[in-house]
């Protein structure tokens, strides 16, 4: 039986970030996760730090749907990733404003679904 460990999250958004900068699009990842310090916590928030915001931001129009204005990725592990309440609402809002957005689960999903948006053949 083969069974090759799950990865991480964060080493499918290793593979993701790779794959996003070799398409030459313009995104970022916002770095909202990791454990802070308190008074760090606080600071961040005050200025502007929301929980929830997705993985993965695309500024690049989705060439499949010219009239969005960019589109999103919630990108979780293969297993057992859950979407939180916070993401949920966050990838409601950037639908609500015209933005494509999706959750993907793993690196070959964020794959398939970045074919379906256009950004790859």
């Amino acid at each position: 039986m083969n069974t090759k460990p799950i990865p991480t999250e964060e080493q499918e958004q290793l593979a993701l970030a790779d794959l996003l900068n070799q398409l030459k699009l313009t995104w970022f990842h916002p770095a909202n996760e990791g454990m802070r310090k308190p008074q760090y916590a606080a600071k961040q928030k005050r200025l502007g730090l929301k929980a929830g915001i997705p993985d993965v931001i695309i500024l690049d129009t989705p060439p499949k749907f010219p009239e969005a204005r960019g589109a999103v990725i919630e990108l979780k592990r293969q297993k057992g990733g859950r979407l939180s309440n916070d993401q949920r609402v966050w990838l409601q809002l950037f639908q609500l404003y015209k933005w494509k957005a999706a959750v993907c689960n793993g690196i070959d999903e964020a794959i398939e679904q970045l074919r379906e948006w256009g950004y790859m053949k």
